[in-house]
């Protein structure tokens, strides 16, 4: 190996101290069910199990005298911008330069019959009483798994594309509709709000992969919009919890119907007026509950709720109730609204 991925003061290969403590790893690397091979002080194999050779595509020949060179086939970063890796830049190369482990470096192996293989590489240290004798290195082929990454994100893309176009559609049938019956202008504006409500948590889950999103993110999202441009009128805290899908969508639209409402009648509808969102965990008898308290300040003076609750009122209520399975108490107190929602932990999965 050139001087350029030399390691300094190691056993050697003609070490005796070397070749004993590197003989005792082979039996062991043989029994191993991941990809795995030797290397000795000078960083050339001088041992690979069956995995190895058959990620490699062939095995690389190995004997006392004349050790296998690295690597074995060429070696690629991950990016494909990135032409075949030199020496010393291939794993071993890096850990020959720096003397430190390589943990789970990202390459891509080509393989003798034309085929590549992506993969985990890691490099580790072997010594003897204090002296770096040789290195132990294994790969976990991760190929399967980023091609269904892969397929995973044109599907979730093209979902997301759909939903978007039907968002869209939607809409337009509703303006459409809205505007053939006369209804005020209002109606239309809170009807469009509610879709871009929607729409914005579902690029959120979308962006995420769909997988379980942070409660403080779904707040900040749907009430900051109300906010004036001025995010110090939104103070939230609380548990970190992660919510499933149908919880996020769920309280995103709980949340607008709040915000939406502050707008108009209550705290956000005034300079001086903010909102604080709080949320914790709490066992409550045998079924640990998420409770998330809204409460608004500094606003006008609330007026008692209206006689016929109105559609904003019945989805915090039955929304919340129908798809978690939580209950709402709406506190009209004359220095702000204050909601009160317990959810079950079990019914947010994330």
């Amino acid at each position: 190996m050139d001087a350029a991925v030399s390691m300094p003061a190691v056993g050697g290969r003609g070490s005796p101290v070397a070749s004993g403590k590197l003989s005792s790893w082979k039996e062991m690397l043989d029994a191993l069910p991941v990809a795995a091979y030797l290397c000795d002080g000078a960083g050339a194999i001088v041992h690979c199990n069956r995995r190895a050779a058959e990620m490699w595509g062939r095995s690389p020949v190995v004997t006392d005298d004349s050790p296998a060179a690295w690597p074995p086939r060429a070696v690629r970063d991950t990016d494909p911008a990135h032409h075949h890796l030199g020496l010393a830049d291939t794993p071993v190369g890096q850990f020959m330069r720096t003397g430190q482990p390589v943990r789970d470096r990202e390459i891509v192996l080509e393989r003798s019959d034309g085929g590549r293989a992506i993969v985990l590489a890691n490099v580790e240290p072997i010594t003897e009483d204090g002296t770096l004798v040789g290195a132990v290195g294994c790969f976990q082929d991760i190929t399967e798994r980023k091609r269904a990454d892969h397929q995973q994100r044109a599907l979730l893309n093209e979902l997301n594309h759909r939903v978007k176009n039907a968002l869209a559609t939607v809409q337009s049938f509703a303006d459409h509709t809205i505007r053939k019956c006369g209804l005020p202008r209002e109606a239309q504006d809170d009807f469009e709000g509610r879709l871009v409500a929607l729409s914005r948590a579902h690029d959120q889950l979308t962006r995420g992969r769909w997988e379980p999103i942070d409660l403080g993110t779904i707040v900040e999202s749907a009430v900051g919009p109300n906010c004036g441009g001025r995010p110090d009128r939104l103070r939230a805290a609380g548990d970190t919890i992660r919510l499933g899908a149908q919880a996020a969508l769920t309280l995103s639209l709980v949340f607008h119907e709040l915000a939406a409402n502050a707008a108009r009648h209550g705290a956000l509808s005034v300079a001086a007026g903010h909102v604080t969102v709080a949320w914790s965990v709490e066992d409550r008898g045998e079924v640990p509950t998420v409770r998330i308290v809204w409460e608004e300040r500094g606003g006008p003076p609330v007026q008692k709720p209206p006689a016929q609750a109105g559609f904003g009122s019945r989805l915090v209520r039955e929304g919340l109730a129908r798809q978690l399975h939580g209950t709402t108490v709406l506190d009209w107190d004359p220095s702000g609204l204050r909601c009160t929602m317990d959810i079950p932990l079990s019914s947010t999965p994330g």
